[in-house]
């Protein structure tokens, strides 16, 4: 079977390098990638461009189809050619091109996958997505096309991807079957090249899980107060959501709280430690004064799970989790469940080579061997295809055990930021540019220069000094005389004026 690159349609199978070309699937919604080489030179004139359409086949099968969106550029030394190496991602790029602003209420997931496809992507369709489940609700704000998938996928459990037809698949996990499965006699793989590693080092039978702290019931306390010197004082618990209310001997009145070293006593009543666990108030209590307190103590997240089948074969193996963002007993049961399922007995890696096509990430496959005396269920994490010769691909495969692939994912999503909740007052904002020309006219009036001839009469008052000469008082200069009768005048010694 010969290997077909087309960019943009056009067979350019003749300029690839064929060494460097390189393509990847990998599961889920990561995406899939392939990489290649070109050399420009002399009439060969052939550049890789971004944007440019891409298909890969090993005979008559599509193995990848995507954009081109990096080309690196280098000059060969000694005046050669220019050398073009290019990289490429899955149709995932051109899918999530545009925005989702939709909200769906009471609709299937293949009517949310297609509505959303034929508004936003509408190249792609959704034949091959398999779930009738119902939403109830989701608002998609400003968001693009594959997550709004992926959010639908982990909200009922399924694996997707968009094949190399611009098709959506969404089917339930580790029910995608590779089509065919390894024997010692299949022949369908390179039989030295399959390794597989048994991995028991992390093996755990008994996961306890601590978390951080959540709000319980509420809780009442009376603390009485002993003496007439105490003003500061410690509750039996951590609390939220904290009330505080003094009976002097007239029955007990609410206080305003506050929060220790943030609010002031010109404010509030009270002021609340939640480090030191304690109140204070900004005077001196009296003997026998009540201080009624409510709140919902934080309690700490504490869970636990064991798998009983396990502990038999290996006696049990303990684990402790500390995990403060887990602030509720559900998820910390949820994380203790997923690490006792999936590490209660060894975990399986492996990986082989076939020339065989068709396997794709994402399908199971089982690994069954009289000889290694295995009989494992694997799921393809990732299939990468390299050529071995002009015209032939050769398929590294490596695996994953189901339930180690189950605790990965689930961790991951653990880690991810928490997506803002919808509820009935979110909106999805759609948003629209304008791309009217606006025309702008300005007018400019020139006007001719004019001759004006007038008349301008210009009138100067000289005062002659009316002071007698014997009545001027000499003085410190500057000085201004204040008024036509003021005798003062400052001498000017560059006019022969001494001091005597």
């Amino acid at each position: 079977m010969a290997v077909t690159i087309q960019i943009n349609s056009v067979d350019k199978s003749e300029f690839i390098n064929w060494e460097s070309l390189e393509c990847k699937q990998n599961l889920n919604n990561l995406v899939d990638t392939a990489k290649f080489k070109t050399r420009k030179f002399g009439d060969r004139t052939f550049k890789p461009e971004f944007n440019d359409d891409i298909k890969v086949y090993d005979g008559a099968i599509c193995i990848f189809a995507g954009t081109i969106l990096r080309v690196n550029e280098t000059v060969e030394s000694g005046g050669g050619g220019v050398v073009y190496e290019a990289e490429a991602v899955d149709y995932s790029y051109q899918m999530d091109k545009l925005l989702v602003a939709r909200t769906y209420e009471n609709k299937t997931v293949l009517y949310i996958i297609t509505d959303i496809l034929s508004s936003y992507a509408s190249d792609f369709d959704a034949d091959n997505v398999e779930s009738a489940r119902e939403v109830e609700k989701i608002v998609f704000n400003q968001v693009p096309t594959s997550q709004c998938i992926q959010r639908l996928a982990d909200t009922y459990n399924l694996f997707w991807y968009v094949d190399e037809n611009k098709s959506v698949h969404l089917f339930d996990k580790n029910s995608n079957s590779a089509p065919f499965n390894l024997t010692d006699i299949s022949g369908n793989f390179v039989y030295q090249s399959l390794a597989r590693v048994v991995d028991g080092s992390l093996t755990v039978n008994t996961v306890k899980v601590r978390g951080g702290e959540y709000d319980g019931a509420s809780y009442t306390d009376v603390i009485t107060v002993k003496g007439s010197d105490s003003k500061s004082f410690v509750l039996s618990k951590k609390m939220a959501n904290l009330v505080i209310e003094l009976n002097t001997g007239a029955g007990y009145v609410a206080k305003d709280v506050g929060v220790d070293f943030i609010d002031d006593f010109t404010t509030v009543d009270v002021l609340y430690s939640y480090q030191t666990q304690s109140i204070r108030f900004e005077n001196p209590l009296t003997d026998g004064n009540k201080i009624r307190y409510t709140g919902n103590p934080k309690v700490r997240v504490f869970a636990i799970s064991q798998e009983p089948n396990s502990v038999s074969a290996y006696g049990k193996i303990e684990k402790l989790v500390r995990d403060d963002n887990i602030r509720s007993n559900a998820v910390a049961r949820q994380r203790a469940n997923a690490e006792s399922l999936a590490l209660n007995v060894p975990i399986v890696d492996a990986s082989f080579y076939t020339y065989e096509s068709g396997l794709r990430a994402g399908q199971v496959l089982n690994l069954a061997s009289v000889r290694r005396d295995c009989d494992d269920n694997l799921l393809i994490k990732a299939l990468t295809f390299k050529m071995v010769d002009p015209e032939h691909f050769g398929y590294k495969v490596d695996l994953v055990s189901t339930k180690r692939f189950e605790l990965i994912d689930f961790l991951q999503k653990l880690v991810q930021p928490v997506p803002l909740s919808t509820d009935e007052t979110e909106v999805a904002e759609d948003i629209f540019a304008d791309p009217a020309e606006v025309t702008i006219q300005e007018e400019h009036e020139n006007v001719s220069p004019q001759e004006d001839f007038a008349d301008v009469q210009i009138q100067e008052s000289i005062l002659l000094n009316p002071i007698d000469p014997d009545t001027i008082e000499w003085v410190w200069g500057p000085y201004f005389p204040t008024s036509d009768a003021d005798p003062k005048r400052a001498p000017k010694w560059s006019r022969g004026a001494k001091w005597l």
